[in-house]
């Protein structure tokens, strides 16, 4: 399917218990910006971390290099386009969110600790994304351009000044390690939490069960026509 301006158009909010969340392209860009963080994460691993060379074959380090360079292609130049051209409004107002804290935020933020680690809590109503998800995507919309401007500067890094390769690898080797760590979290409350393994389906078809909606994003199950 295309990534048109028809693509954007707004899909019924809910149908047959299913409450529709995220339309075609946001999917794309999530897919396309995790599954190559993924595999840039895991080869760039194996390719800076000192005595992986005498274990890893060669040919395997060479095809890891090379697929880390296609990865880092795709991770650069197709989730924000994808966004911009199917989910202008949506991705716009996702930014706008992100690095908005009202009370019930901080007071999600201050308990989420205990539904993480599957403890009885009462959380507190949240909007499209709850604080935790903000939290994440602040760490992403920040760690992407230094993730990119690094990276790239690294294809170069023999003729950059030392000083300056050097806070580069720096830069790049901690900045992905933070992101590793959002991420890990992330795959174990899409895939593995009882509460939020649900949702996964948002990511899928777009569609999530209506119930879950309403019990994790109550406000904005409430803003949505019904």
């Amino acid at each position: 399917m295309a990534i048109t301006k028809a693509t954007q158009q707004k899909s019924p909010a809910t149908r047959e218990g299913q409450t529709y969340r995220f339309n075609l392209a946001e999917r794309i860009a999530h897919w396309n910006h995790a599954l190559t963080f993924i595999v840039l994460f895991i080869t760039g691993f194996a390719l800076v971390v000192r005595g992986l060379s005498t274990v890893l074959d060669r040919d395997l380090l060479l095809a890891f290099a090379r697929a880390h360079r296609v990865m880092a292609v795709l991770f650069t130049a197709v989730t924000i386009p994808v966004l911009i051209i199917g989910a202008r409004k949506a991705s716009g107002e996702w930014v706008r969110t992100s690095f908005r804290f009202d009370k019930d935020d901080r007071t999600f933020l201050l308990r989420f600790y205990r539904d993480f680690f599957g403890l009885p809590v009462q959380l507190p109503p949240q909007g499209r994304f709850n604080a935790g998800e903000k939290i994440n995507s602040i760490m992403q919309i920040l760690g992407w351009p230094i993730m990119v401007i690094t990276g790239w500067m690294l294809v170069f890094k023999d003729q950059l000044p030392r000083a300056l390769a050097q806070i580069t690898v720096a830069t790049h080797s901690v900045t992905a390690l933070v992101l590793g760590c959002a991420v890990l979290g992330h795959i174990y409350l899409a895939s593995i939490h009882p509460h939020s393994r649900p949702g996964i389906s948002g990511m899928i078809s777009g569609w999530v069960p209506s119930w879950w909606a309403r019990g994790h994003y109550r406000k904005w199950y409430d803003s949505l026509p019904k």
